[in-house]
């Protein structure tokens, strides 16, 4: 089947099978159709996220260009959005330690610090002098968001006895949570953002 946008595809394959296509199903028949998309994970979540809420009708007919621009607006939107809010959170929490923990301080060059396991978005030193690892996730942190700070941890772990991590996100996929309560080095610290208004004109 010939398909005039990725909405069409993402409605068609969801019909065909009663439920949303795994990720790598979905990505697949993208890039054989549309070689040309800009496809990735995060497109991934916009649909099943879309299609879960309701916002985007299964039984859809088919789209103009107009429709299928304004969807690609709406996940780059979103995409932008997160990477706004990690940006800022990063920021925030490097120049305000002591929001997630007393006595937290930065450690030299601890911004973006560089492992040989990847770049730590914020290495911290508590009271104690111990290494604290602080990784931030702009939305829901899922598994790989874990796997990825213990992985830090254990990369500094030549340099520090008792490394710790913090995990900073909106909300925590079920197996985050349980997860962490089997490591005790491990703390999960929620954000929540609220906006002030205040009268210009």
């Amino acid at each position: 089947m010939i398909y005039s946008t990725i909405k069409e595809l993402v409605i068609d394959v969801y019909n065909s099978k009663g439920a949303m296509p795994n990720e790598a199903m979905l990505t697949a028949l993208v890039r054989e159709h549309f070689p040309n998309s800009k496809w990735q994970k995060s497109h991934y979540t916009w649909y099943k996220s879309q299609i879960k809420t309701g916002r985007l009708s299964i039984t859809d007919g088919l789209l103009n260009d107009e429709d299928a621009d304004q969807i690609e607006h709406e996940v780059e939107d979103s995409i932008e959005a997160r990477v706004s809010i990690e940006r800022d959170l990063h920021n925030y929490l490097s120049r305000y330690l002591t929001q997630l923990e007393t006595d937290l301080t930065l450690h030299d060059g601890g911004v973006e610090y560089q492992t040989d396991a990847g770049r730590v978005d914020i290495l911290a030193v508590d009271k104690q002098k111990n290494l604290v690892v602080v990784e931030i996730k702009a939305g829901t942190a899922k598994d790989s968001a874990l796997g990825q700070l213990l992985g830090y941890m254990g990369c500094l772990s030549a340099k520090s006895k008792n490394v710790r991590g913090i995990l900073v996100a909106s909300k925590f996929d079920e197996r985050v949570v349980f997860g962490s309560r089997g490591l005790t080095n491990i703390r999960l610290v929620k954000y929540t953002l609220n906006f002030g208004f205040g009268g210009v004109t």
